[in-house]
Parts: structure tokens; sequence; C-alpha cells
């Protein structure tokens, strides 16, 4: 309980320096990784992986285009606005996520299991955390290579003249420091396919261990119906025939019949699940559907009532809604977990309603003990320590959730209450705390609250402003309930400039909270810098709401439930996979997809993605998902065009249907898993690039100035150089230059007298390149050949007959090449647009 709050205090410090970052990860990871913690902290746990791990992800590529990357190892780079560069913390976040994933395949689904599923009392933004995860790593990879291709092909050697489609050069921004962000963007795209590969594979690996134990599980037991078939004649769902029952039955029954359209979808959904039971799934196992139906039951029946007990909150009050969740026996009737529900909820609760119900006081003694205990623990979970009193006052109203009451008794019983906590905050603390006693603090914070309404009231009517309280009248009231006043007036004026500048917001109702996100951090991708700071600024404020939320539940036990804790249970393993992989399928397929849509710019980017495709089509397989089957099939299907492999379509024995389903769509049917792999491993022995020609590129693109651009597609080649004089048409005089010949772009340069490189004078992309024998000329002696291009068209003369024929053939070989190339990428995205339409 005192390390959690001690990393997230470091958040500061962990995002100005990636060795505290590091650190803190590898704290988490401990906790994580040990089955004793994560049993015990859960919400902990939670709380942890969204702040440390989801915010760093969801930042976007932190890729600093003004430093180079051997600057950042030895030191945390800026950017040109001074903010730090995230760029390595996000690498340590990648580098742990592979290892939390690859050390045991049933990690992802624990995760999964304990934070993914519903009717968990745990807070929005802490739930569904592999789905974020998986949603944060395939978005990450995806704005990687669209970095990756930005400043890919087309990046300019010579400053942009002459490019086809020029890149748009930000301040400070040069080509070399676009090569460097198109190589840390590959180094954070092949981490980020890492990971997912990792994610993918263990739930491979339980998809199969799943398959093994429904094999051996229906080998062993007799056949037997599916469902009960006195719930079937009887026309009832199985849901609604076997929920459990609740100790008070009256109230439960009342608000169920009360609220009727919770009851309307029940029936027919129950009826078609019941229906396709029967129904055979792909490698002919079946589930046992009597087994884990009762769980989902519960688990539907458990959703189900927190949505019931939020109408009522929001229909009936608060109170309604406690009651009704502590009669389903969701809620414990004590003032510590009432207050943990309120507190963890308090998002979806309107503060109007929050502000009333913790201003309750009680009828009878024991009655207000009760509400007494409520209030407290609920403002206990903040922490007031090292803050004046207009500060915590502040603090507590606009933060906490809850709207101060209009009813004076009830803001006497939660300022009673405030005074208390802040007391035990602060006392012997003269500076922050020059009060005699806790009556004082009550007294002094009734008046700054009179104050703020005083300094801060609308005008009744449009004839004169009304009297505001002067410094000395707030003095004077003070003075009236406390003669000490005068001994501590310079920290009671300061109360009183703090308040007049800013008066204390409430909070807003639950109406108006959905208008207010469009003032907090923006959305991605980030415009500037600016907007990536105000990222940065709502993560360092989220610090202490965090803190106060581990206050609220460190002293409950909810167990992290682990897969195999769950196997006996009425969930089986191939449950819990199917659920996570129909969760996440898409945010995996739509990295895969834009990976392939820029291969041609990035062959590094579709090895990475190969192993992600076949680990999914394989786990879609063995689930007998076949609408995800489908979706993976097409992906592999593309970029088996993509490298001109040829694959047999072989239907397995004793699928009828496989030959239907492989027509549809035209996608590859690959239900033979072992086929899948061969695959892929051809895809993985094609993709390698020959070293001596990349070699051979690293010398060629020492010699020319910017050089290193050219490295950016790997798949582009060095074919020839040489010199060639080039006849200027208008001026009618002549210039030598060294022609460098590639797979895909013709560049030629002169030599720098001074530099003894060669600087650019022209790129001309050679798919929109034509050569023409220049044809008999004595001035030429027949050396002569005509390059037409869109950017420029110009005659050149070679020193032979010979080097003029090789330089046509080999331009021309190349134009042929580059001009199959892009007509099979351009048919690969139309037909895999087609298939999306479809």
């Amino acid at each position: 309980r005192l390390v959690i709050p001690t990393l997230l205090s470091n958040t500061s410090a962990a995002i100005e320096d990636c060795r505290v970052y590091r650190r803190v990860l590898r704290v988490i990871s401990q906790l994580w990784c040990n089955p004793y913690y994560r049993c015990q902290m859960k919400i902990d746990l939670a709380v942890l992986i969204e702040h440390f791990i989801l915010k760093v992800l969801c930042l976007g590529p932190q890729v600093n285009p003004t430093k180079h990357q051997s600057e950042i190892e030895s030191d945390t780079p800026k950017s040109p606005e001074g903010m730090p560069s995230l760029f390595h913390q996000q690498l340590d976040v990648l580098e742990e996520m592979k290892i939390w994933f690859s050390s045991n395949p049933n990690e992802a689904l624990d995760l999964y299991i304990n934070y993914d599923n519903q009717g968990d009392m745990l807070p929005t933004r802490f739930s569904k955390l592999m789905n974020k995860i998986c949603e944060a790593l395939s978005t990450l990879a995806e704005q990687c290579g669209a970095i990756i291709s930005e400043n890919g092909r087309f990046a300019s050697i010579n400053g942009g003249n002459g490019s086809p489609r020029r890149h748009v050069v930000l301040p400070g921004e040069s080509e070399m420091s676009k090569a460097h962000a198109r190589e840390a963007a590959q180094l954070m795209r092949e981490k980020a396919f890492h990971s997912i590969t990792a994610i993918v594979k263990s739930m491979m690996d339980c998809a199969t261990m799943s398959r093994k134990q429904d094999e051996e599980k229906l080998y062993a037991e007799d056949k037997s119906s599916i469902f009960d078939k006195d719930i079937i004649s009887s026309g009832m769902s199985p849901q609604m025939s076997s929920a459990p029952s609740f100790g008070d039955e009256n109230i439960v029954d009342y608000w169920k019949t009360s609220i009727e359209k919770r009851k309307a979808p029940l029936q027919p959904i129950c009826l078609t699940y019941s229906q396709e039971a029967e129904t055979p799934v792909s490698f002919n196992i079946k589930h046992s559907m009597s087994e884990d139906s009762s769980k989902q039951v519960q688990m539907q029946h458990k959703q189900e009532s927190f949505d019931i007990a939020f109408e009522l909150i929001a229909t009936k009050g608060l109170k309604k809604g406690i009651d009704y969740l502590i009669a389903c026996h969701l809620l414990t009737p004590s003032p510590r977990h009432i207050s943990s529900f309120l507190r963890i909820h308090q998002t979806s609760i309107d503060p109007v309603l929050l502000g009333e119900y913790i201003g309750e006081g009680g009828i009878d003694g024991t009655d207000k003990d009760f509400w007494n205990l409520i209030r407290f623990n609920f403002a206990r979970a903040t922490s007031f320590v090292g803050m004046n009193i207009e500060q915590a006052l502040r603090h507590f109203l606009a933060n906490c959730g809850f709207r101060l009451p209009g009813e004076a008794q009830k803001i006497d019983r939660i300022i009673s209450t405030f005074s208390q906590c802040y007391w035990e905050d602060n006392a012997g603390d003269l500076h922050k705390c020059p009060f005699k006693d806790q009556d004082t603090v009550f007294l002094v914070s009734f008046a700054i609250i009179m104050l703020n309404t005083d300094l801060h009231k609308s005008h009744a009517s449009k004839g004169k402003a009304p009297k505001r309280m002067t410094k000395n009248e707030f003095i004077t009231n003070l003075r009236g309930v406390y003669n000490g006043v005068d001994k501590f007036r310079d920290y009671i004026y300061a109360v009183y400039d703090s308040i007049e500048l800013a008066p204390i917001a409430v909070s807003i109702s639950i109406q108006n909270k959905k208008g207010s996100h469009e003032h907090g951090p923006p959305s991605l991708p980030y415009k500037d810098q600016r907007d990536l700071a105000i990222s940065i600024q709502s993560w360092v404020k989220s610090v202490k709401p965090a803190q106060e939320l581990l206050r609220t539940v460190d002293v409950r036990h909810d167990d992290c439930a682990t897969v195999d804790g769950q196997l006996d249970d009425e969930m089986t393993l191939q449950d819990y996979t199917s659920q996570m992989f129909s969760a996440n399928w898409h945010h995996i397929h739509g990295a895969i997809n834009a990976t392939i849509d820029n291969a041609h710019l990035d062959l590094a980017g579709l090895d990475c993605c190969i192993d992600v495709l076949e680990y999914s089509l394989c786990t879609a397989s063995y689930l007998g998902m076949t609408v995800e089957r489908s979706a993976f099939s097409k992906l592999l299907s593309r970029v088996n065009r993509f490298n001109d492999l040829t694959v047999k379509k072989e239907r397995v024995k004793g699928d009828k249907s496989s030959s239907k389903r492989s027509t549809s769509g035209g996608s590859l049917n690959f239900e033979d898993v072992d086929q899948v792999r061969s695959l892929t491993k051809k895809l993985h022995g094609s993709l390698a690039i020959d070293g001596t020609k990349i070699e051979m590129m690293k010398q060629v693109a020492k010699r020319i100035r910017n050089g290193d651009i050219l490295l950016n597609d790997p798949s582009r080649t060095f074919v020839r150089e040489g010199d060639l004089t080039k006849r200027h048409q208008l001026a009618g005089r002549s210039s030598t230059y060294r022609f460098f010949l590639f797979s895909d772009v013709l560049v030629y340069a002169h030599k720098s007298p001074n530099q003894g490189d060669y600087k650019v004078h022209e790129e001309l992309p050679l798919h929109l390149m034509k050569i023409e024998d220049g044809g008999i000329s004595l001035s030429t002696k027949q050396n002569s050949f005509h390059i037409h291009h869109p950017n420029k068209s110009f005659l050149v003369v070679a020193s032979s007959r010979i080097e003029k024929q090789q330089w046509i053939d080999d331009i021309n070989n190349s134009i042929g090449q580059e001009v199959k190339r892009k007509a099979k990428i351009e048919k690969s995205r139309i037909e895999a647009a087609r298939g999306a339409a479809i």
C-alpha cells in the first residue's frame, strides 16, 4: 500500500527521465507477474496499467525529428518547444508487453478475465484493459507505418526539387531529420508488432489447449442433450430459468418488473443462442452449453443488475439504487463498501444526487453513525496534506464528484466532515493550518463558502451591481466567531484574494459531462507540440485522483481470477479465448491491413506482421470463427499476391461446406493450419533481402549527399552508374553529370569540388519515364538518346554506342519491372477495397 502511491507520485520524474520510468515499469511487472501480489491487488494493478502503460501508448509515436538516434541513447531529447521526448518510454513499454505475454500464454487471458468482463465494480476507465492495450498497440503500429511511408520513397534527396510528391517540411525539419524519424518509427513499429505477436500467440496457445481439453472431454463423456428439454419446452430462456435467487426477493422482483425494457431483449437473444447450440463448429468440436450457460447467466444477470441500479439512481435517487444493489448482494451494507462504490462510480452518478446522498443525516443514533461513516470514508479518500484551507476546500468541492446541496443542514454535515479530515492531515502545520482546533476549521470553511457565494453571485436585476464583501468585512465576520483571527490576518487575506480571483467551481451535472470532453486532452494525431503538452499535463494531473481512488479501495480484497482457477468453473478455456479474440481481432486486422497497404514502401513492416497474421488465422481456425478466419485469409491472400507466391487451394477432408465458403469473397480458404504455417514460412524467406544488394546500396549512398534517404525503401536496388553528357535545349550547351540508375528512380548529380561527394541535381521516378533512341546525328555520332519525363525531358550522350545501348536496355528493363510492381500493388488495393465493400 506504500509502493503504489510512491510510483504514482513519480509520474513527472518518469516523464522527464526514461530511467525512472524504466524502473517504475519493472516494479509494475513484478507486481503483475507475481501470483500473490496479483491476487491481492486487482484494482491497484488496474490503476498502474492504465496510468503508466496505456497513457504512454495512447500518446502516439513520440518520434523526435530533431536529433539523431545515437544522441537519444545518451540523452533525453527535447522537441523544439522543450517538451521531453517519450520515445524511450514507449520502447520500454513495448518491450515489457512482449515479456509479459511471452512468458506465460495465460497472462493475456488473465488480464482479459479480470478487467474486460462486464459487471465488475471498477471505474469505466479501468475496464476492458486488454481491449485497450490491443487497440493502443495496433494504432501505434499503424501510426508508425504512416510515418514510415510518408518519409519513405518520395523523400527528396535535394530538399524537394523534382520529387513527384513533395513532403511538407515543418519548421526546423530537414530531409535527414525525416530519415532519422523514419528509422525511429521502424524500430517502434517492429516492437509494437512483437508485442501484438505475443498477445495473439498466447490466444492461439489457449485455443490449442482448449481444443485438446474439449476433445478429451467429449471422448470421456457420453453424448447427452445439450439443453434441458423441460426448459426449452416451457418456452422459458435458460437465463431466466436458472437466475440465482437473492435474499431480498421483494425488492429485486419489484424493480425488475417496473423496468420492462430490460426484460424485452432477453427472450429472443436466449432463444437464438439455444437454437444455434445444436450446430457443429469447426473441427467437429461441440460446446457443452449446459456447463457454460450458468456462468454466462450469472455474468449477464450481474451486468443487468448494475444497469438497473444506475437507471434507478438516475430516475428514483441514489438511495434506491444502492438499496437495490444491496438486495442483489452486489454491495454490502457497510459504510466503507458504499463509500467505495460512490468513489469508484462517481463519474456515472449525477453530482447533485451524490451531494444530496452524502449530506443525509439519519434518524436515530445508529442511523446517524451509519451516515457519518459513509461521509467520512468518502471524504477520507482525499488527501489534504500540504494545502491551505482554501486550496483544500476548493479541491474537495470541485474534484470529488459531488455538488454541494442547497439545504443548510446537509452543507453543515459535509463541511463538518471536511473539517475533520483537513484537521487530521494538517494539524500542527502552522503555515498551512494556523488554527487551534477542528471547530475553527469548520467555521473558516463555512465562511469561505459564504464569501465565494457573495463575491461571485449573479446580478439579480439590471440595476446597479450588489455590494460585495470586502477584506475587512470578511475579517470582521470571522472575528465574531474566533477572536484569534488577527494573528493570521495575512493568511485570511490570501484566502480572500484567491476566492476573488477565481471562484470555487462546483462539479457540473452529469448531463453536461458529455459536452465537457471537448475541453479535455486533444485526440490523435496531434497537430502540434501544444496538443502533446496538454495531454502530458492531463496525465500528471490524474495522479491525485488515482491516489484517492486507491485510498478508497485499499481495504477491499477483490481477488484476481486466473485461467487455471476458472477451468473447473462453468466457463471453459475455449469460451474465454473466443470472447477475447472476438473482442480484439478487428484491431489486429486493421494494423495488418494498413501494413500491407504500404508494403511496397516497407518490406520490413510486412515481415513483422506475417507472424501476427499466422497466429490470428490459426486462432480463428481453432475456435471455429468463420468470419474472422475469412477476414485474415483475405489478408494472407494479399500478401501472397504481393510476393508472387502460388498456394494450392486444398479442401479439408470431411468439410463439405469448404468449397462454398472458398468461393465467397474470392479469398483463400486456409482451414489446414499446417498449410498456413508453411505459407508464412515461405513468405518470410521471400521477403529476405539480399545482403550483397543492401551493401552495394550503402556504398553508393555514401557517395551521394543526403544519400541515406535512398535507403528508406528496402526494396530499392542499385542497377548501374556512369557519366553522361546532358544537352541543354534552351542554352544550347552541354554538361556532364553522374547518372545513378536504381530500380525505381534515375538520379543525376554533379561532383562537389569542395566536399568530394555528388550533389543531386534531379530525381526522376521510372514509372513515368520513357526512353527514345536519338537516331542518326553527326554531332553526337549516334550515341545519344532522349529521356522523356513529366518533370524534365532532355537529350543525353554516351561515350560509345555500346554504352548507350546498355543504358537504354537497363533503363527500359527497370521501367518495365517498376510498372509491373506498381500495377500489382494497385490491383491488390482494388481487390482489398472490393472485398471490404462486400
